[in-house]
């Protein structure tokens, strides 16, 4: 079965011609064994053969088949993530296609591999991760590892706000924050922004006028506001009175 016509047929072919083949599972070649993961009419026994003949397994792309696949036994998936490379893991890990069980040993390798990556595979990375590497690049020092995690479309608000609002955020972080298109707009990070001491203060100052009068005003009185950000307030609710009484 060396053709490739006789690939496709292999792709294609019902279960009885299958468990054929896999009678010898042993001597089946790259190709054939990954027409068969591809085949829509293959089983869990016929995907588990697979996954329980080295010669098969010992192949890379064999390995990412199985690991992918809705039909590997779980035991087989999780043991050959730790056989795969960073960007496959990667990738798996936002394939909502794989289950959930292999997903999340999936994310446990990212994170126990994360410490050992260079900074350009941290960048690459951060720009396309899922949640449990977002938690992990949010803390990195790196400033260009967090401009890339904010193009991410998997970093939530609540990841963002978390990070803002507590002690852990840097006031470079701040500032991208701050003038970030698609974060800067939303009413919780910016009121996050201005409270968060480390914030620079011309950014905190740019968000005040977005924000409610009540709110302005608890943050005023607040003892942790600096005076820059009290006069800031006073000076925007003087011109808010001004400008109600010449209305």
């Amino acid at each position: 079965m060396n053709s490739g016509g006789s690939i496709q047929e292999l792709k294609r072919a019902r279960i009885a011609e299958l468990e054929r083949v896999l009678e010898d599972a042993a001597s089946l070649l790259e190709d054939e064994a990954l027409a068969i993961l591809d085949n829509p009419y293959v089983t869990p026994r016929l995907v588990s053969k697979i996954a329980q003949t080295p010669r098969l397994t010992g192949l890379y792309s064999v390995r990412f088949k199985l690991v992918a696949h809705r039909h590997t036994p779980q035991a087989h998936a999780v043991k050959l993530v730790h056989y795969l490379y960073w960007f496959d893991l990667v990738i798996l890990s936002i394939d909502v296609q794989v289950p959930a069980p292999v997903r999340r040993a999936i994310d446990t390798q990212l994170v126990a591999r994360a410490a050992r990556l260079s900074l350009g595979e941290r960048i690459s990375s951060a720009r396309r991760c899922g949640a449990a590497l977002i938690k992990v690049f949010l803390l990195d020092p790196h400033p260009r590892v967090f401009e890339s995690l904010l193009t991410n479309n998997r970093v939530r608000e609540d990841d963002i706000l978390s990070l803002v609002a507590s002690d852990r955020a840097t006031t470079e972080q701040l500032q991208m924050i701050a003038g970030d298109l698609k974060w800067s707009y939303r009413y919780a990070i910016r009121k996050a922004l201005v409270l968060n001491p480390a914030t620079p203060r011309a950014a905190a100052a740019s968000q005040l006028r977005f924000l409610s009068r009540s709110d302005r005003r608890r943050i005023h009185s607040n003892p942790g506001t600096s005076v820059y950000l009290r006069r800031c307030i006073e000076r925007l609710d003087q011109q808010s009175s001004a400008a109600t009484t010449r209305r």
